[in-house]
This record gives structure tokens, C-alpha cells and sequence, in this order.
């Protein structure tokens, strides 16, 4: 598939009903050149789990220039909201749904390792769309979805609601910062905001992470049998800053945070009785 043009890899995609696997990585922007040649060497294991395990589904990996080209192409009245994105990680977020609504397929990480053949989810998992849950949530009662491994028919509705989300919110204040910037512009967090939104009327449904994300910001991975899994998240977190650190900790171990506050808080109170 390489050697076809643009238009003859459109028309061979458009083709094969859905029965796609896609990957992105961006060969800069993202990480540094040298890096980031470093971390795709490190993943390639990971990624020909997917084209072991699926022989029979056509795998293609998208890169810098092949994204751009098909925005150009296929989606310009969104160009200018890509172009303008300040982190390359928003391109590679936003991209991934114009793909999963013109193709349909699976989408998934580089970092994500495959398990079982997909043609054996499907048998289980036989809606035309899914999302994947994961364990990173609040509250017990909440589903929380992720945007590394989602499935889709080709022109899911789905999609055009995310397209219109991420449309109206292109910049979010400055103080949010580059961690949070991501994940409310193109991230999970707008994935999550549109999934909950319509997931009654369009009788929306996810993966149980038990089987398909059990990895978690707060989980150990010791504990998780994986001959029980179709597929599992390594989350190497490429992009990740500073913040995205600091942010990480307090979800993982707010309680100690509250206990300092706590503490402090008395200490406070004490000293000035």
C-alpha cells in the first residue's frame, strides 16, 4: 500500500468496509527527531502484535505528511483548525476521527499491544462503534472512555458531533496549560463530553476496560491476568509535560495530598489560637 498514490490508497481504504487498523506517529513535532526514532523502534513490537493477531485486516500507519495531505484533501473546511493547533499531539488527536469517519476501523495507540484477533471481539462486540473505558475515573457510578483504541463503521454519526466540539473549541485559556490544552481541545476530555452527551440517543457503547484497558493511572499492572484480555495499554504517554506529571499525581495520590492539607490547615489554626 506504500507504493499507491494518495487517491488509489483512498479508493483501497474506502474499500475494505471497515476491516482497518490504524496507527499514527508523527516523526517529529512530538518528540525530538532523535527521540522520537528511539521510542518507534521501542514500539514496533507492539505494533506488528496487531498485524500478527489480524491477518486478515489491512494495517496502516499514518504519518506527519500523509495526515496533513488528507485533511487537505478530504477535510479542508477543517484545515485551518488543524494547522493552527499549538501542539502536534492536538493534530494527531484531532486526525484520528476524520480517519475513523471516512474509513471506519480500529484505531490504536503505538503503545497499545494486541491480544486476540479483532474478528473475535467483533463476534462479541457487534455494535457498528466503540469507545474504550478505562479505570482512570472518579467516581465508581461514571463510565470514562479513552480516544487509544476506539472502533467505528464508517460515517458514524459519532464523528460529526466531535468534528462541530472541537470546531467551537479550538483555544481554552492560557492557564489551562499545555497537559489540560490537549485534553479539553482535542483529548479525552472532549471525547468523553460528547460520548456521555449522546450515548442514550444514539445508543452509544464502549469496551469494559477489564479487557481492554485494565492498565490505569492508580492499578498495578501485576495484578491483571492478561490471558483474560483482548488487547492492553502500555500508556508511554509520548506528549506528556510538567503538568501532565503534577496532574498524574494528584489523581494518583490525592489522598496524601488531603492529609497535607489537612494537616497544615491545623497547624495553621494551632499556631494562631
Amino acid at each position: 500500500m506504500d507504493n499507491l498514490s494518495f487517491e488509489d490508497m483512498d479508493i483501497y481504504l474506502l474499500k475494505q468496509n471497515g476491516r482497518i487498523i490504524h496507527q499514527i506517529w508523527f516523526e517529529t513535532g512530538i518528540l525530538p527527531k532523535r527521540e522520537s526514532k528511539k521510542m518507534f523502534k521501542s514500539l514496533v513490537k507492539y505494533r506488528d502484535t496487531w498485524i500478527i493477531n489480524n491477518p486478515t485486516w489491512v494495517y496502516k500507519c499514518w504519518n506527519l505528511r500523509d495526515c496533513r495531505t488528507f485533511m487537505k484533501i478530504y477535510y479542508p473546511e477543517h484545515l485551518e483548525m488543524y494547522d493552527q493547533y499549538p501542539y502536534q499531539i492536538q493534530r494527531c488527536d484531532c486526525v484520528r476521527y476524520f480517519i475513523l469517519y471516512r474509513y471506519g476501523g480500529l484505531y490504536a495507540d503505538m503503545d497499545y499491544c494486541c491480544v486476540k484477533s479483532w474478528d473475535e471481539v467483533l463476534e462479541k462486540y457487534p455494535h457498528d462503534f466503540y469507545l474504550t473505558e478505562t479505570p482512570n475515573k472518579i467516581r465508581d457510578d461514571e463510565v470514562h472512555v479513552s480516544n487509544s483504541l476506539m472502533y467505528s463503521k464508517p460515517n458514524h454519526i459519532f464523528w460529526k458531533y466531535i468534528f462541530i466540539e472541537m470546531e467551537k473549541n479550538r483555544t481554552v485559556p492560557s492557564y489551562y496549560g499545555k497537559h489540560m490544552t490537549i485534553m479539553y481541545t482535542t483529548g479525552p476530555c472532549i471525547v468523553n463530553r460528547i460520548y456521555n452527551r449522546y450515548k442514550t440517543k444514539h445508543h452509544l457503547t464502549h469496551y469494559p476496560y477489564k479487557y481492554f484497558h485494565p492498565f490505569g493511572l492508580a492499578t498495578d499492572n501485576h495484578q491483571t491476568d492478561k490471558t483474560t484480555l483482548y488487547a492492553y495499554h502500555l500508556q508511554k504517554n509520548s506528549w506528556g509535560s510538567l503538568d501532565s506529571k503534577i496532574l498524574n499525581f494528584l489523581y494518583q495520590d490525592y489522598p496524601i495530598v488531603i492529609v497535607f492539607v489537612i494537616y497544615l490547615i491545623l497547624k495553621i489554626s494551632l499556631r494562631n489560637k
